[in-house]
C-alpha cells in the first residue's frame, strides 16, 4: 500500500530543494543586472545561495559593492537555506517573496533600501560615505579621513566618485540595510594606531547604524598616514 502523505511530503522537500542555488539564475530576469562595479547580480546572488558569502576572489576583497550585496544576499537567502535544511513544508512563494525583495534592492544600487508599512525609505550611499567620514574624524588621534587613500590623486577621484553617485569607485557600496565602507586615516604622531583604526570602525558603526537605520555595517580601514 502506498502512504500518499509520505510522497506528498517527498515532493514538498523536492521543490524546496529546487528553491537552493540552482533556481537563483531562472529566477532572477534580466539576467544582466550588474552592480556598480560590472559584477552580475545573478552570479553574485548564487555565491550568497550557495554559503560563499565569506570566500571572496581579488575583486570582492576590495569591492564595497561585492561585500555590501553578499552579506545582504546572504541574510535574504538564510530562510530558504534553514528550511531547506530542516525537515518541514516550506511556503510554496518563499523563494518567490526573497526574489521580489531582491529585484526592489536592485533596481538602484546606489541607495539604501528600507521597506516599511507606509512604504520604502531611501538614503543615497554618497551620504552614507559622508556620515561615516564625519565619525571617523570625531577619533581623537584621526588628523585626516578619507575613502580609500590619502594619496592626493585618489583623494581626488575619491571625492568626486562620492559627491557624484554614479561613480563606480566610490568608497562606499550599499544595498538594502547593508553597507561596506573603506576609509583611510593619517593619524597623530605617537598616538596609539591600533587602538585608533578600532576606535574609528566601533564609531563608525555605530552612527551608521543609529542615523541611517542599517542593520549590517562593515568598515575597512587603512591607516595610509602618521602626521605631526
Amino acid at each position: 500500500m502506498t502512504d500518499d502523505s509520505a510522497s506528498d511530503d517527498s515532493a514538498t522537500d523536492s521543490s524546496a530543494t529546487d528553491d537552493s542555488a540552482d533556481a537563483v539564475r531562472r529566477r532572477l530576469q534580466p539576467a544582466e543586472a550588474t552592480l556598480p562595479c560590472g559584477r552580475r547580480v545573478d552570479e553574485t546572488l548564487e555565491q550568497a545561495a550557495e554559503g560563499g558569502a565569506d570566500d571572496l576572489d581579488d575583486h570582492q576583497s576590495t569591492c564595497p559593492h561585492c561585500q555590501a550585496a553578499l552579506l545582504e544576499f546572504s541574510a535574504l537567502w538564510q530562510p530558504v537555506r534553514d528550511l531547506v535544511a530542516a525537515p518541514v513544508t516550506a511556503p510554496a512563494d518563499l523563494a518567490d517573496r526573497v526574489m521580489r525583495r531582491v529585484h526592489q534592492m536592485v533596481t538602484d544600487t546606489w541607495f539604501t533600501l528600507q521597506l516599511t508599512e507606509l512604504g520604502s525609505l531611501k538614503i543615497a550611499a554618497r551620504i552614507v560615505a559622508r556620515i561615516a567620514r564625519d565619525a571617523a574624524r570625531q577619533v581623537p588621534g584621526v588628523r585626516v579621513a578619507l575613502g580609500r587613500s590619502t594619496a592626493s590623486r585618489l583623494v581626488r577621484l575619491v571625492e568626486r566618485a562620492t559627491f557624484s553617485h554614479r561613480h563606480p569607485d566610490a568608497a562606499v557600496g550599499v544595498l538594502g540595510r547593508t553597507a561596506a565602507v573603506e576609509l583611510a586615516v593619517a593619524v597623530q604622531y605617537g598616538e596609539p594606531v591600533h587602538d585608533i583604526a578600532r576606535e574609528v570602525q566601533q564609531r563608525v558603526i555605530l552612527q551608521l547604524r543609529e542615523s541611517i537605520g542599517l542593520e549590517s555595517v562593515t568598515v575597512n580601514v587603512t591607516v595610509d598616514d602618521v602626521v605631526q
